[in-house]
């Protein structure tokens, strides 16, 4: 083996070209596939890093009637109140969490944090120990002095990783707050945003607090806010759990118009969430490069032995078995496989860490993502892969080799058949899938980029503000901030407009409720839903939202309640009448008066159209956090640094957070699409030169072994062009097959691609057209181009190359 070893070496070493070919193609396939694998590897495949994560699951709340339009909500502290204290055999570990944000203050400047509150035993439920100090316990949820845990990356960040934080009082929203442990750095817990649609706030908590609420919030089965966790006993299913928590909710809710139901997910299908069949996608997109680049090499390779036949000859003739032969090529194929295996794993080192830079903030789990022990295994795994299937083409040259014939050849014999065109032909299907893949996902990207926003993206800054809610609960002092700030930033120099709002378009909902006209008799659960925002008079020409008919809002409209809506709203509720003043209805609320309606706009993602879109008075709705948007006259980064210096005149002590240009916010809503577009379309080109180099490679290796022919089928004045298309026919085949193959495959496997499709059909005929064009485009010019070159040398000088 040692000595068979060197000699493969030995002859590697002689052809350094071919040598680092292969062995760089290996690589970007293997490393590709490595980088792709471990994103997936990451989010998919490796469990929640909490105990028997299998059995846990979230508790969410669904109405029949509405769940096409309002999938779940979270549920409310009387309702886990009830399941406490009614339930007697699944809830025997169940947790609440809430969402919240503070400013973190003291030791440094203010700092606008994300964190939790949640039940005593929510860690113990989940099989977390803290790394330092203690858990809370029974009585930390009572009064008394507020207590906290802090996550690791907090710990490191804001505190070095000192030790002496535990004990030590913080200020979070200007109240002592005592740490008493510090969360293991592998405690990971997943964004609100991945749980339940808690409106308003998302981020992954860097602190945690016991969970405390007042006696009307328990009393009320409405202040629907918090998730709730629960860890399934060995002997329970989710469907007895259902069928028990069902029972407990329509006994408390009896009497109520409104049908309610529980909705149970298991912990990591919630928050994995719509990004299974991306990545999926993405990895079968990879793993068709990778079968690409082994067939090519593997072709490459079968062309390589066939001038190493007379070797293989004289072994064979000297009584070698046909096992040692194709032991030999094997070993050979290996050893190149190896060293890109090698090479994959620094190339799919570098190109996971672009991924990851590049990487759409909404996908799941992404800080989890590395390169780990499975995945070198499946690294390992792939190489031997890749050595075996490389090695295919080789072999079946070796085993075929006929010892006397192929020294007959050596005297002037004939030529030996070439490799299968089989190999040539897959790779053209493999290419053909890609690029009609990378087809729809453009198309689809384009869709996306035409559609109308409603709004104006150029020259828009904005920047979230939080006030702490200690000092800021009466209304009339948030509305007063408000209203002082938007005075102050309008005389920034450089600011045209200046706008409020709780949430940005392209950013989520900011609150959702019913919205119906006031003499409507249905019940709530049949009522349409809309998406509100509390805006200033000014947030539409901020914004760029076009007002149709009527007017909005203005500060004389302070003793009135007039509220604002879209234009498929006022369609929907008066169709072919005037919307201008009449009365609409909000929940329970008290009726509001329409002054006027305004374009569609899309304000939850660029996909989906947002529906109904109310906007009220921020007085109204006087909220702690609030985002400023600031129409600028120029380059609005330029402005940045005084918007913060204003706010912080006002009030020292605010943090300002998450400033962005409205351009960016749009990149952000088009980032994962972008990603996957990018990501696949590089696949394609691959795929494509891979195709074009092994057509010309069957082609350049057919005219080299039928010279004798080509000279005298000219010698005997055959046409240049008949020559030609001679030679092209050994090109001209498996790129046929392997169009139509590849066609009919994507046929089968584009419907997989209808979920992330944007407004294309999965059998467009634009790409699969657009698809045939490249590939034969790509494909004839692989054949023409050695055949080509052929015909342009002289019969004289052919004959004597014989």
């Amino acid at each position: 083996m040692i000595r068979e070893l060197m000699l493969d070496l030995r002859s590697l070493v002689r052809r350094p070209l071919f040598v680092v070919a292969t062995v760089a193609m290996l690589s970007l396939g293997i490393g590709a596939t490595t980088a792709v694998y471990s994103l997936v590897d990451g989010v998919l495949l490796t469990p929640l890093a909490f105990r028997q994560p299998d059995r846990l699951v979230t508790v969410q709340l669904v109405v029949p009637e509405m769940r096409e339009r309002f999938p779940a909500t979270p549920v409310s502290i009387a309702v886990v109140d009830a399941w406490r204290r009614g339930c007697e055999r699944t809830c025997r570990e169940l947790g609440t969490v809430g969402a919240t944000e503070v400013i973190l203050s003291g030791e440094g400047a203010p700092e606008l944090l994300s964190g939790a509150r949640v039940t005593p035993g929510f860690f113990e439920l989940l099989g977390v120990e803290p790394l330092l100090g203690r858990d809370f316990g029974v009585d930390d949820g009572g009064v008394g002095t507020r207590i906290a845990m802090l996550t690791y990356g907090l710990w490191q960040r804001r505190y070095g990783g000192d030790p002496s934080v535990l004990g030590r009082v913080i200020t979070l929203d200007e109240q002592a707050v005592e740490v008493v442990g510090i969360l293991p750095a592998g405690f990971r817990f997943p964004r609100f945003e991945e749980l339940t649609p808690i409106e308003g706030l998302s981020g992954q908590p860097q602190f945690f607090e016991p969970l405390r609420w007042s006696e009307s919030e328990a009393r009320s089965a409405r202040a629907f806010d918090y998730v709730a966790v629960l860890r399934l006993p060995p002997d329970v299913t989710a469907a007895q759990a259902g069928v028990e928590l069902n029972g407990i909710l329509a006994e408390m809710l009896a009497g109520s118009p409104v049908r309610v139901e529980v909705q149970i997910t298991q912990l990591f299908e919630q928050v994995v969430g719509e990004a299974r069949r991306p990545l999926w996608l993405l990895l079968g997109a990879v793993a068709a490069v990778l079968l690409l680049v082994c067939a090519s090499v593997s072709n490459m390779l079968g062309i390589r032995w066939l001038d190493r036949r007379r070797d293989l000859a004289v072994r064979r003739a000297l009584g070698a078995p046909t096992r040692n032969v194709v032991g030999r090529v094997v070993s050979e194929s290996l050893v190149l496989a190896l060293a890109g295996g090698v090479g994959g794993m620094l190339v799919g080192s570098l190109l996971l860490r672009v991924m990851l830079a590049a990487m759409p903030a909404g996908l799941p789990r992404i800080e989890e993502v590395t390169i780990d022990g499975s995945v070198v295994a499946v690294l390992a795994t792939m190489t031997l892969f890749c050595g075996v299937l490389c090695a295919l083409a080789p072999v079946w040259r070796a085993s075929r080799t006929d010892p006397m014939e192929t020294l007959k050849m050596e005297r002037g014999g004939a030529r030996p058949k070439l490799t299968p065109g089989v190999f040539v032909g897959l790779e053209v299907a493999l290419g053909v899938g890609l690029l009609v893949m990378t087809g729809l996902l453009l198309r689809s990207f384009v869709q996306v980029l035409n559609v109308d926003p409603g709004f104006h993206v150029d020259r828009i800054l904005a920047a979230d503000v939080l006030l702490p809610r200690v000092r800021y609960q009466n209304p009339g002092r948030i509305t007063g901030f408000y209203t002082d700030l938007l005075r102050e930033l309008e005389n920034v120099p450089g600011v045209r407009v200046v706008g409020l709002t709780q949430r940005l378009p392209l950013e989520g909902a900011a609150f959702v409720d019913t919205l119906a006209r006031f003499d409507d008799p249905r019940p709530s659960d049949e009522l349409p839903l809309a998406n509100y925002r509390a805006v200033n008079p000014d947030y539409l020409r901020a914004t760029g939202v076009a007002v149709t008919r009527g007017r909005m809002f203005t500060e004389d409209d302070r003793q009135g309640r007039p509220i604002v809506i879209s234009a498929h709203a006022a369609t929907r509720l008066w169709p072919n009448e005037d919307p201008i003043g009449r009365l609409v209805k909000r929940g329970g609320n008290r009726p509001r008066e329409v002054v006027g309606v305004t374009a569609d706009a899309r304000i939850l993602n660029l996909e989906v159209d947002a529906g109904f879109v109310a906007y009220i008075p921020y007085w109204d709705f006087p909220s702690p956090t609030a985002t400023i948007v600031v129409q600028t006259e120029s380059d609005p980064t330029a402005v940045a640094g005084s918007i913060t210096d204003t706010i912080s005149g006002i009030d020292p002590a605010l943090p300002v957070r998450n400033v962005r240009s409205m351009n960016q916010v749009f990149s952000d809503a088009v980032a994962e699409r972008s990603f996957q577009l990018s990501l696949v379309g590089s696949f394609a080109v691959m795929g494509v030169l891979l195709m074009g180099l092994g057509i010309y490679g069957v082609v350049t290796t057919a005219i080299g072994q039928q010279r004798r022919e080509i000279a005298v089928c000219l010698a005997m004045g055959a046409t240049p062009r008949r020559v030609v298309m001679m030679a092209a026919r050994y090109g001209i085949r498996p790129l046929a097959v392997g169009l139509v193959f590849g066609l009919a495959g994507a046929v089968a496997s584009s419907r997989m691609m209808t979920m992330i499709l944007y407004e294309v059909a999965p059998f467009d005929p634009v790409v699969y057209a657009l698809v045939t064009l490249v590939v034969l485009t790509v494909g004839v010019a692989a054949c023409l181009v050695p055949a080509g070159r052929a015909v342009g040398i002289s019969p004289g000088v052919l004959l004597k190359s014989e």
